[in-house]
């Protein structure tokens, strides 16, 4: 049996590199291929620095190379991902030296390579405050809304439907796209069009998914993150899964306030904004992302825990997307519509409350492959998390695809770095990441099964 996975050492990413992604990257006669890194957001804080929070741009630069040198008749090459509506696109692509790929590809002709921000509309973020919405140029090849009818993952649920978020999104427009039998994505055009997608994840913990990996990746080919749904609305107690139990009321009745104040003037915001502080003091909920404070009363609200079984819905569904839609936009589950392969750049990863506060960690590895469930259950492995806690990998097998998912974890062959081909209990972890604070003492591995 061919190993699943592959586990390359990396320094840096450099022409070795490029060698392997070369060796990996699937064979055909492509014309259209996209890459997909984690452009999430720009930096604003130095403990979470931007070789953290986003793919390596030598890492995109090789796996680019790799493609011009591998596929001669290449027509386009589309490197794009959709950001937080509050990232400062030019920031961005200075402080991740994407500018520098720009100027070294942004004159070729044959293949025409683009770098493409998914948005249709950003935000100004001011401390916590949203400002007015800006239309972006959005993806050239416009957008398609792709509707999932019962076969969404998210149809099992719909029957709250109303209780479906995304914080800071209008919930209207949420709940609107979502409802019994029908479920609709706004993906980017330049995703459908594709003939071969390659995923370029950041090895990071999720406060809300517990890792970010291949899986999660693919909220960046959505255009507009309101149709995204995160997790529903209300206590557990409620049949919600947007606070763990035992959530401190104050936590409960800042998240309240902070929605009715989000469209206030800024004055009466940042009023409503000091009385949280004071309340956050008396309580002694902490809000900072640190190695210290992680393990205190955390902030946790917007279904940042374990018990969050709404976004992995999310995340299948896109996942079947970008397996299933044709060019036009339309599913056609008789076959996958274009081919897929991954790199997962865990050259410096993130642990702790990422994946907009990651704190570094050097692990120095690429994890590449052909399956994105069983790429996430590796990179599990290497973080020192148990995938079985992890809904977004633990359920797999619901995927119901013939070569995505459709493994017996215990069969799972990954080629090691030393060349060695081990089980996925044989792999070792690499570092025992801080978890996310929602999921802390709930997806560590034991000692005797690192």
């Amino acid at each position: 049996m061919q190993p699943v996975c592959e586990i390359l050492p990396v320094n840096e990413y450099n022409e070795e590199t490029m060698h392997h992604i070369r060796r990996l990257l699937p064979g055909g006669d492509y014309r259209r291929v996209v890459l997909k890194p984690n452009w999430v957001k720009h930096e604003s804080d130095q403990r979470f620095p931007i070789s953290t929070l986003v793919t390596d741009t030598s890492l995109v630069e090789a796996v680019l190379s790799a493609c011009l040198d591998k596929y001669p008749n290449l027509r386009e090459v589309a490197i794009a991902d959709a950001p937080l509506q509050g990232c400062d696109w030019d920031l961005l692509v200075r402080q991740a030296q994407i500018d520098k790929l720009i100027e070294r590809y942004g004159r070729f002709r044959q293949p025409r390579i683009s770098i493409v921000d998914l948005r249709e509309e950003a935000v100004m973020v001011d401390n916590g405050y949203l400002g007015k919405k800006k239309s972006r140029p959005g993806d050239p090849e416009g957008y398609r809304d792709i509707v999932l009818d019962s076969s969404s993952f998210l149809d099992e649920i719909s029957h709250q439907g109303r209780t479906f978020r995304v914080s800071d999104y209008n919930p209207k427009e949420t709940i609107s796209n979502h409802v019994k039998g029908s479920h609709r994505y706004r993906v980017a055009g330049t995703v459908v069009k594709s003939e071969l997608f390659i995923n370029l994840p950041k090895m990071k913990s999720h406060q809300k998914a517990g890792v970010t990996g291949c899986l999660k990746n693919l909220v960046g080919v959505n255009g507009n993150k309101a149709y995204l749904v995160h997790y529903r609305h209300g206590m557990s107690i409620l049949k919600g899964d947007e606070f763990p139990r035992g959530v401190p009321l104050p936590v409960v009745a800042q998240v309240r306030v902070r929605a009715m104040m989000m469209n206030a003037p800024q004055p009466v915001f940042r009023f409503f904004q000091l009385i949280w502080r004071a309340f956050r003091k008396l309580y002694g909920i902490q809000v900072e992302s640190t190695v210290q404070n992680l393990g205190r009363k955390f902030f946790i609200a917007g279904g940042s825990w374990f018990g969050n079984n709404t976004i992995w819905r999310m995340v299948y569904d896109l996942n079947k997307i970008i397996r299933y839609s044709d060019q036009s936009g339309v599913l056609n589950f008789s076959s996958a519509q274009r081919d897929y392969v991954a790199f997962v750049d865990g050259l410096t990863a993130g642990e702790g409350n990422g994946p907009l506060e990651p704190l570094p960690v050097t692990l120095g590895v690429l994890v590449c492959g052909y399956d994105p469930f069983a790429i996430d259950m590796v990179m599990a492995k290497l973080m020192g998390f148990d995938y079985r806690s992890i809904p977004c990998i633990s359920n797999h097998a619901l995927f119901n695809d013939p070569q995505w998912g459709a493994f017996d974890p215990s069969r799972l062959r990954v080629k090691e770095v030393d060349g060695m081909v081990n089980g996925i209990h044989n792999v070792r972890t690499r570092k025992l990441f801080l978890p996310p604070p929602g999921w802390r003492g709930h997806i560590e591995l034991s000692p005797n099964c690192q």
